[in-house]
């Protein structure tokens, strides 16, 4: 396990995160399908960063536990995003649509959430992967 891949990929969650739901990039639909207004999103709220920081600190930890295995001609980047992506796509991103059906969201609002979060832990698991010293 190494500490630094987990701080570096929990970190690339909250940046892409900054990116993502920027007013200038998919923020502004976002807060819409929310009820948000730019305003309610200046208001400083440090637990919500620090939960947020604590849930990606979880998710690169998870993906670190198998980190060093290795396979054969395939870069760690790439297989680590692959393990990302096959639980991101067939675990949180039904979770995360059909919770948005049920709270009757627009399409928008659900397609940006789950697509970020698709998004973020195949990139994590990437990091964590490419950062993390293989048993081989």
């Amino acid at each position: 396990m190494s500490y630094v891949a987990i701080i570096v990929g929990a970190l690339s969650v909250m940046v892409l995160g900054w990116i993502w739901f920027h007013p200038k990039v998919l923020g502004k639909t976002w807060m819409a399908g929310a009820g948000l207004t730019e305003a309610d999103m200046q208001e400083a709220n440090p637990i919500v960063m620090v939960g947020a920081l604590l849930m990606a600190l979880v998710i690169a930890w998870a993906m670190s536990r198998y980190a060093t295995h290795t396979e054969p001609g395939m870069s760690q980047f790439v297989h680590g995003m692959y393990h990302g992506f096959m639980p991101a796509i067939m675990y949180v991103a039904p979770v995360l649509i059909s919770k948005g059906l049920f709270e009757k969201k627009s399409l928008a609002w659900i397609l940006i959430g789950a697509a970020y979060w698709v998004l973020a832990i195949t990139v994590v698991g990437g990091i964590v992967y490419a950062l993390t010293p293989s048993a081989a």
